[in-house]
């Protein structure tokens, strides 16, 4: 298992801030958005099902104010199953910082 971080400056058009590599799978743990702009902004993040080619939208317009920020997850049991190819993607409408945390495992069992 590997702790993974993975970050971007975002701007007004989606961004890959994480896939899952070949032959992996992940637990996404934690996504971090903070607003760097002087006013609110809203924020989306959505997650690309690389198994069923579909987006799915996690945050949608969502308003953060200046200097503020939105946090999900980070607790023992939230997470998100990922499979190899997934994406998880984000934008905003003016300045903001996004980190996303996950949890990298093998997608074969070796050894045994």
């Amino acid at each position: 298992m590997i702790k993974q971080t993975a970050g971007a400056a975002l701007t007004t058009s989606y961004q890959d801030i994480y896939t899952v590599p070949a032959g992996k799978q992940a637990e996404w743990k934690l996504l971090f958005i903070t607003n760097t702009a002087g006013s609110t902004i809203s924020v989306d993040v959505q997650f690309y099902d690389a198994s069923a080619t579909a987006t799915l939208q996690v945050l949608n317009s969502y308003s953060l104010s200046s200097n503020e920020f939105i946090k999900i997850g980070g607790n023992e049991h939230d997470f998100i199953n990922m499979k190899a190819g997934d994406i998880i993607q984000a934008k905003a409408s003016s300045g903001a910082t996004c980190l996303v945390s996950v949890l990298e495992t093998n997608d074969i069992i070796q050894g045994g």
